[in-house]
């Protein structure tokens, strides 16, 4: 148990420590490759307007937390608005997750409600998740 709890802490301590990237007043630069007015100018433009290695930058800090899903790649199907694509047309963390600290009223920052599997269904059948 002691064990277990001592690599817990190594493992939160090794996590990079510096400003919350997911507050309102962060440092856009550190996801996207335009200003703050050219962001806040234009929302739906600003979802596209992403740094190349985005996931790399999720996962610096949300390594032992996913990707659940893999990233990187187009989707499937057609995909909802609601679950931006990258620039590319590809699915990224910010795909299923609200990134800026978003209220929302799902756990783990997910898009769409997923206590039944709404958010994986809107991508998948169900006969590929079993």
């Amino acid at each position: 148990m002691i064990v277990l709890l001592a690599v817990a802490v190594a493992v939160v301590q090794a996590r990079p420590k510096g400003a919350n990237v997911h507050e309102p007043n962060a440092d856009c630069s550190q996801c996207h490759t335009a200003e703050r007015q050219t962001l806040e100018a234009d929302p739906n433009a600003a979802r596209l307007l992403l740094v190349a290695d985005i996931d790399a930058r999720c996962t610096a800090c949300h390594d032992d937390e996913g990707p659940s899903h893999r990233t990187g790649v187009p989707p499937r199907r057609p995909v909802s608005d609601t679950l931006p694509l990258s620039a590319g047309g590809l699915i990224t963390c910010a795909t299923c997750h609200f990134v800026h600290g978003n209220r929302h009223p799902f756990a783990d920052f997910v898009r769409l409600d997923n206590s039944r599997g709404g958010l994986c269904l809107t991508c998948h059948q169900l006969a590929e998740l079993q």
